[in-house]
């Protein structure tokens, strides 16, 4: 007999398969819940919360399922990312938000606190007809705000 099959190993509680994935559901459920501001925003399209190291998406919540929430996000990291190394040889103050517009869209990628650690982005997608870039603004900087505290 081998030592392999004679070895004995410690038994580890097992959480059963439903457990685990009621618990994940809580946690994606309070997540989602934590974007409810930034879904009151008139035009709201999509809204994610992002590590910006690796483009990961944290938490999101969308009206709209032609967008993809993953290469939005990736690519919402990669470009605050090249702006944060721009801004940082350049004589200006920080990075504080970063608009990108295209014909049907408005997207607003702005950086929860530049305390946190690991960086979290905030991926907000309006519909550029009915949002009013002003007032998104206000409210995804006021968000920001209130997360980070």
């Amino acid at each position: 007999m081998s030592a392999y099959r004679s070895a004995s190993f410690p038994s580890s509680p097992v959480r059963p398969l439903a457990a685990a994935r009621e618990e994940a559901s809580l946690i994606l459920t309070e997540a989602e819940a934590a974007l409810d501001p930034v879904a009151h925003i008139e035009g709201f399209v999509l809204g994610c919360l992002v590590d910006a190291s690796t483009g990961m998406i944290l938490a999101a919540r969308k009206d709209q399922d032609d967008i993809s929430l993953p290469v939005a996000a990736a690519g919402a990291a990669d470009i605050a990312n090249v702006l944060s190394m721009l801004g940082g040889e350049l004589p200006v103050d920080g990075l504080e938000d970063v608009m990108v517009t295209f014909r049907n869209q408005l997207y607003v990628i702005r950086f929860i606190s530049d305390d946190l650690e690991p960086n979290i982005l905030l991926l907000v997608i309006l519909d550029r007809a009915r949002a009013n870039l002003a007032l998104a603004r206000r409210e995804i900087r006021s968000f920001c705000l209130n997360f980070a505290a």
